[in-house]
């Protein structure tokens, strides 16, 4: 692939869950020819409504596709996208250039973009960095990559259609990036979650409390984006991550810190946190959840004080 990426080519997206999907849509209206592939029937059927053709898998797509972009759940997905049977290097040959958006460690993303580059692809390490689904949708999500220099500038055609984009250095840079991301926007949340469950439990008015601490140095966009959002309106916002995920994302944190010999104290902290909202609330539950979690347990701490109150003072 010598000359820049652009329409009409041929893209392939691996992963068409609500990040994958969109983004497919938008490179669809731009012109490009996409075809995409993931494990659910049923999301092959929905994006095939939208202009996506079904892939066979990823074998195909490394053979006939100009750019491939991967976005899958963890490192052991990943893995099976580029290594395992039906994966992008099973094939003759990588006809361009691969582009993993999947929020996995920095190990992995340099693993596969060895081996990608090995067989005479390109690869870019790469991360939505905010933004959500609405910002998905509307092609304007902030987005890093990182990697072949060179790669990163052929596919800017491509990068436009999905938003703001900016190079940060070389392979794994991403990764980190996403990974540092997800580890402050994990620990901010949960701490958003407990401080506000204090002040329901200390009778004050939770819109209220927002709106004050917005003013304050205690605010965040945290704050305003999924506590507030939720206190306000009664949402959460479309296509966050579970507590599972968050869990997975505050042990990526960790192991990232501890491969450099720094402390890991709050990702792991983190990451114990989000395995208990899992386990009280399910795993899939939106991540900011966790402000129901506190504010069951401070209400059952109230209960239990009220219970001891009324026992010692018969």
């Amino acid at each position: 692939m010598t000359d820049a990426v652009a329409a009409p080519a041929r893209i392939g997206i691996i992963g068409l869950g609500s990040m994958g999907r969109p983004m497919g849509c938008n490179l669809v209206r731009r012109g490009y020819t996409v075809s995409g592939y993931d494990i659910s029937a049923a999301a092959l059927t929905a994006a095939a409504v939208d202009g996506i053709a079904p892939a066979t898998g990823p074998t195909v797509m490394a053979e006939q596709c100009d750019v491939v972009l991967i976005m899958v759940w963890d490192d052991q997905a990943l893995r099976n996208t580029v290594f395992g049977p039906g994966g992008l290097l099973e094939g003759d040959r990588i006809r361009g250039c691969a582009i993993d958006l999947s929020t996995t460690s920095v190990a992995v993303a340099r693993e596969v973009g060895q081996a990608i580059v090995a067989r005479g692809g390109a690869f870019l390490d790469g991360a939505v960095i905010g933004g959500g689904v609405a910002a998905v949708r509307a092609g304007k999500s902030p987005i890093v990559l990182a990697g072949d220099r060179a790669a990163y500038e052929r596919c800017l055609p491509v990068f436009a259609a999905l938003g703001t984009c900016d190079y940060v250095g070389a392979q794994g840079n991403a990764k980190a990036i996403k990974v540092i991301n997800n580890f402050l926007v994990g620990a901010v949340t949960a701490a958003n979650a407990e401080a506000l469950a204090l002040g329901s439990a200390m009778g004050l008015d939770l819109a209220e409390l927002v709106g004050w601490l917005r003013e304050g140095p205690g605010g965040s966009r945290v704050l305003d984006s999924y506590m507030g959002r939720y206190v306000e309106e009664g949402r959460y916002g479309e296509g966050l991550i579970g507590h599972r995920l968050m869990a997975k994302d505050m042990q990526l944190a960790a192991e990232f810190a501890e491969s450099l010999g720094l402390s890991s104290t709050f990702a792991r902290l983190g990451q114990q946190m989000y395995l208990t909202f899992a386990r009280a609330l399910g795993g899939d539950r939106p991540f900011p959840s966790a402000l129901e979690y506190f504010r069951h347990a401070s209400d059952a701490g109230s209960r239990a004080s009220r219970e001891t109150m009324r026992t010692a003072g018969r």
